[in-house]
């Protein structure tokens, strides 16, 4: 698929995912060339976290405006759990830039267990 692997990880931005205003339409998911959305067992929209390219496609598609880039989402949105995941088990260097987004962008809600 799309992973993003390595350095490469800290090239990206991302997107925040508010899943408790997404709707379920699956706009976001069938614009995004990387495949960086999916849709949850609950019908709603979640970023799949190292598939994420900054395409932000997804934002202005979006009906209820529920997706925003991580610099610019509310602090809210990012302090909810479970809107994003990983695919994978992230090397130590890999998950040292998964923390330094997390710092830089405000992120404090966790990824969904795997």
């Amino acid at each position: 698929m799309s992973t993003v692997t390595g350095p490469e990880l800290a090239k990206y931005q991302r997107v925040v995912v508010d899943m408790d205003t997404c709707i379920g339409c699956g706009a976001c998911i069938s614009v995004c060339p990387y495949n960086a959305l999916e849709l949850n067992e609950n019908g709603k929209a979640r970023l799949i976290w190292d598939f994420c390219k900054d395409d932000f496609e997804c934002i202005p598609v979006c009906p209820v405006n529920c997706i925003w880039k991580s610099s610019e989402a509310p602090a809210e949105s990012k302090a909810k759990n479970e809107w994003y995941r990983l695919t994978r088990q992230l090397t130590p260097e890999e998950q040292k830039i998964f923390e330094e987004w997390k710092q830089k962008y405000g992120i404090t809600g966790n990824p969904i267990s795997a």
